[in-house]
């Protein structure tokens, strides 16, 4: 009788929580979360400069991304969530065009080959920097990928995004940093 019970106890708590993950994901696009704010005007801290040169053969520093809003994103032509992400980037340079800054850090990816392909294969036609030092990716305390940054038109680190983002989120946080069209 006992074992009966507690097989009955099992068997109805494993159905509760397959239900309440089955619920959970069904319903996961009905909850929303605020868009993300930038960090106040006052409490934002200057970007670390760097210079470097792009796989284009562009000279680039942090003092020529000024002016604008700027999207630093660091990735790894082997990383998985920065696959998913690229595709995000493309749109995002599509649709704000030169009223941002986009430029594209690869960190930790050892064969030119394999980093060609990533950008083809995502369409990255904005400059694209092989930090193989690791130098950049050190001065932004980037301990893993996919890291992003957004800079406002001065320079200044207004938001950071550790791990996989969205066209969407970054989008949002653009619009913040531009002036009504």
């Amino acid at each position: 009788m006992r074992r009966m019970l507690s097989a009955a106890l099992l068997t109805a708590g494993s159905v509760l929580i397959l239900a309440v993950v089955l619920f959970g994901r069904s319903h996961s696009s009905a909850i929303t979360a605020p868009p993300p704010q930038l960090t106040k005007t006052s409490q934002r801290s200057p970007a670390t400069p760097f210079s470097a040169t792009t796989l284009g053969g562009q000279k680039i520093s942090l003092g020529s991304l000024r002016g604008k809003p700027a999207v630093i994103n660091f990735f790894a032509a082997w990383c998985d969530p920065c696959k998913r992400e690229a595709r995000d980037f493309a749109r995002l340079e599509h649709h704000y065009g030169n009223r941002i800054s986009l430029v594209s850090v690869a960190v930790r990816t050892t064969s030119r080959t394999n980093l060609d392909a990533f950008l083809h294969t995502y369409e990255m036609t904005w400059p694209v920097i092989w930090d193989r030092s690791g130098t950049i990716t050190s001065a932004y305390a980037g301990m893993g990928q996919p890291i992003t940054y957004l800079l406002d038109d001065q320079g200044r680190v207004v938001y950071r995004i550790i791990g996989q983002t969205t066209e969407r989120r970054i989008a949002s946080l653009l619009d913040q940093l531009l002036p009504a069209a």
